[in-house]
This record gives structure tokens, C-alpha cells and sequence, in this order.
């Protein structure tokens, strides 16, 4: 055999093995595919998974794009601890083993996790429904101390705080809240509510104002509450006008409401528009028997109906 001949054998020879030794190197590879969605089924995009090799420690980290696919090729054939995992959500937990050659193909569904500081809420919430306010205080300052970020647990610690009758704690963790939630009206709402029971009015005019310029619109409850109270304390602070304007507000948006109709009708007869607040208060009486509002009209006009008018 001439030397080009064996050169050639061995050149041949060579790539065979090199081939062979690819080959090999590829098959001893897998691959992990899949997608990561929520509770509803949406994709979620950035989701962390995690390889642990048992054998040498070594960790391969990689993550889910937009559309909540992920993909990972190059991977040895060995057991893994895997863990698939975002904020805010339930990690998954498991032992995978990858096989040589093999495509492993997974579904993942994240489930929100339960909040820092859930179960003392739980617990809190069950006590104050119970009328166990001692209870709620206790439940609801341990969610505090786990979760003190989180302005919920402090509006329901508030909450209980004023049924046990703590005023002025109620109003700081109340502070805080909005402090922590300057968006949300509701909690200015409660704030409002809380300076009203410490008897600031001055503090719960503001607070109710600044929750009103947030949420103006009556058709909510919370607003339309807040409006009313909002006048009552406009009312006792001697603020007859701004009071009006916040009663006549309310009945607007619910003209048969008996709470603001007797507000209004005790600012008119603080203005001495006499007639329209008797007239006022008569419709209360009729229109809404067996309510608080109705009886104290009607003590108004037992009242007025005994002085001599001028």
C-alpha cells in the first residue's frame, strides 16, 4: 500500500473516531424544555429554575422568557435537585434525573404564596368576627411583627385597636398605613375614622378630604360613607357651609338616604332656614321608620314643635 494510501487510512481512521467521539459526548446530553404558567394559566416571564448536580454541587441556573417557555440544552445525564421558582409565588421542589439523549418536557403551574404573617391574620380576622377583641389585638400585632410593611395587617390591627378601645394606637398604626399606602383612599378613610373617635377633627377633615380627592365618586360606599361623616364633622366643628356641601352631595347620590337628609336638615336649622329643616326631618320620619336617623328626628321635631316659634 502506497503512503498516500495509508495516509489517507489514518486521516479516515481519525475522523471515524473524532465522529465517534462526538457522537458519544452528545449522547451522554439532554435537553429540559417546557413552560411555567400561574393559577389562571398566563404565562409568567422570569421564572427561576434551578439544577443542583447531587454528585459534584455544581448549580445551573437559567430562566422563563415572556411567553413563560424555557429552555436548556448541554446538560448532563445526572440527578438533579430541581427548583422552579419566583417571588411571590409557592417554590416547586424535586429530584429530577436527566437521561442521556432525552428531551424532558415539563408543565409548570406556580401558585401564589400565601403572605408573610397569613396565618396570624387568619387567626386575628377569626377573633375580631368572634368579638373577641383582646384576641384580634394579640393575632393581629404578631402578623404586624412578620409582615410590618404591609398596611393591611396594620388597618385591621387599627381596627381591633378601637374596638378594645386603644384610640390613640389605633391612630398611629392608621398614620402609618397611609403613610405606607398614599394611593389607597380607604385607608385615609379609616384614618379619618380614627381621628374622629380620638376627637381631632381637624386631622379627620384632612384625611377625609385627601381620601375624597382620590376617590370622589359617590357610587362607591366607602366614599359616599366618608362623605356623610365628613359632614357630620364639618357640623360639629361649627363649619355649617362646607357641611352643606358635603350633605347635599350624599343626597344626591342617594336621594331617599335618611343620614344625610337629617344632616342636612340640622345645618338648615342652624342657618335658620327653619321650614326646609322641619320638612326635611318630616321625611325622615316617614320615609325611613324604625332607623336611628328616624328617631332622632323625630325627638328634633318633638323638641321644636314644644318651643314657641317667633
Amino acid at each position: 500500500m502506497s503512503r498516500s494510501i495509508q495516509r489517507g487510512v489514518v486521516v479516515a481512521a481519525a475522523a471515524l473516531l473524532l465522529s465517534a467521539a462526538v457522537a458519544a459526548g452528545q449522547m451522554e446530553l439532554a435537553v429540559i424544555t417546557g413552560i411555567v404558567t400561574d393559577e389562571a394559566g398566563a404565562p409568567l416571564e422570569g421564572v427561576t429554575f434551578r439544577l443542583q448536580d447531587t454528585n459534584q454541587g455544581r448549580e445551573i441556573v437559567f430562566k422563563s422568557d415572556k411567553d413563560g417557555r424555557f429552555y436548556r440544552r448541554g446538560l448532563k445525564a445526572l440527578d438533579y435537585q430541581f427548583v422552579v421558582e419566583k417571588d411571590g409565588y409557592q417554590p416547586i421542589q424535586n429530584h429530577l434525573k436527566l437521561n442521556a439523549g432525552m428531551d424532558k418536557r415539563f408543565n409548570f403551574k406556580l401558585v401564589k404564596a400565601a403572605p408573610v404573617g397569613s396565618e396570624e391574620f387568619v387567626k386575628g380576622v377569626a377573633a375580631f368576627n368572634a368579638g373577641d377583641n383582646q384576641g384580634a389585638v394579640t393575632a393581629f400585632e404578631a402578623a404586624a411583627r412578620k409582615a410590618p410593611d404591609s398596611p393591611e395587617i396594620k388597618v385591621n390591627l387599627a381596627l381591633a385597636y378601637l374596638r378594645a378601645g386603644r384610640s390613640s394606637d389605633a391612630v398611629s398604626e392608621l398614620e402609618k398605613a397611609a403613610a405606607m399606602a398614599p394611593g389607597k383612599p380607604q385607608v385615609l378613610f379609616q384614618l379619618g375614622g380614627a381621628y374622629v373617635d380620638a376627637k381631632m377633627n381637624d386631622k379627620a377633615i384632612a384625611a377625609f378630604e385627601a381620601g375624597l380627592a382620590k376617590q370622589p365618586d359617590l357610587a362607591n360606599p366607602l366614599s359616599y360613607e366618608a362623605t356623610i361623616t365628613l359632614g357630620a364633622v364639618y357640623f360639629a366643628a361649627g363649619r355649617i357651609d362646607p357641611a352643606i356641601t358635603r350633605f347635599t352631595a350624599a343626597l344626591a347620590a342617594k336621594p331617599d338616604a335618611p343620614a344625610p337628609k337629617l344632616g342636612l336638615a340640622k345645618c338648615l336649622f342652624n342657618k335658620g332656614d327653619t321650614d326646609r329643616a322641619l320638612q326635611l326631618m318630616e321625611q325622615v320620619v316617614a320615609s325611613s321608620p324604625g332607623t336611628p336617623e328616624a328617631a332622632e328626628a323625630e325627638q328634633f321635631l318633638t323638641a321644636i314643635k314644644k318651643t314657641p316659634r317667633l
